[in-house]
């Protein structure tokens, strides 16, 4: 793909050679430039070759373009950091909350263990009254997800 590009690049160059000594004579006539705006007096410019003005006009196109791929740069370059700092808190997110998974599961399989342990007759399952509920019973707040 380089060497496509690189080779395109040569052809549109010699095309532009052919085309300024092809063109030699009309090119180098003078041309003078004017600017007339109401509130300002006439401008006007020194009489320049047209072949000066065609490419004066191709590289201020040139460096417009630059400046616009190098302000698309920076803004994505932007986006990206931002992006990986997001990344990078929400893998810490994963990670604090994985390790409290792990400490909730291990302290059921321990409670699960030491249930086990406990004779049938001492559980706290059969201590508690199974018809009994609390008079209170709070309804979980939808808001507070």
């Amino acid at each position: 793909m380089r060497y496509l590009r690189m080779l395109l690049l040569v052809v549109l160059v010699f095309l532009a050679l052919i085309f300024f000594f092809q063109n030699q004579n009309t090119l180098s006539q003078d041309l003078v430039l004017s600017l007339n705006l109401f509130f300002i007096p006439a401008m006007t410019s020194l009489p320049l070759p047209f072949y000066f003005i065609v490419i004066a006009a191709f590289f201020l196109g040139a460096i417009l373009s630059f400046a616009v791929l190098v302000w698309d740069k920076v803004h994505l370059s932007a986006r990206l950091m931002k992006n990986k700092w997001r990344i990078a808190s929400l893998e810490r997110e994963v990670g604090k909350l994985q390790k409290k998974l792990e400490d909730e599961s291990s302290r059921n399989a321990f409670l699960h263990t030491t249930q086990a342990n406990i004779p049938d007759d001492k559980k706290f399952s059969d201590t508690i009254k199974k018809d009994h509920q609390p008079d209170d019973v709070a309804a979980p707040d939808p808001d507070r997800g």
